[in-house]
């Protein structure tokens, strides 16, 4: 026999919750103002409530829509961010190891400071890159 699927269950097992059509929020049965929004819950009778919860109702389904059309997008432009950062790392480490081999072949200290920080920004770029967030 197949299992029946389960469905997802809210806390304390009640799924009466009001949402709220302005943000989403789920309110209590009891609750006449959205508790995150301040966004009145109550259904009124008459064509200027029907239009304005039809509003909130379009608001929401065109900002759920833009949510899923930039969740698609955002691996190419995840993609050019890595290696626009990557690249400056690179650029900077090979920049500071240049000023650092110049300040041993001529002994200059300003070219040794300036290759410490260009190697350390580097070195930032790279463990911001690839560290966990």
């Amino acid at each position: 026999m197949d299992k029946p699927k389960k469905e997802p269950i809210a806390l304390h097992r009640r799924q009466d919750n009001k949402l709220c059509l302005n943000c989403g929020f789920p309110n209590r049965p009891s609750d006449t103002r959205c508790m995150y929004c301040s966004t009145s819950l109550v259904n009124d009778q008459g064509i200027i409530s029907w239009i304005r919860q039809t509003y909130y109702i379009l608001r929401w389904r065109w900002q759920l829509k833009n949510k899923r059309d930039s969740l698609e997008r955002n691996h190419s432009k995840k993609l050019i961010q890595f290696l626009g950062f990557f690249m400056v790392g690179v650029i900077l480490s090979l920049a500071g190891a240049y000023f650092f081999y110049a300040s041993l072949e001529e002994n200059s200290f300003s070219n040794a400071l300036i290759a410490v920080l260009l190697l350390l920004y580097g070195f930032f770029t790279f463990k911001s890159l690839f560290s966990s967030k």
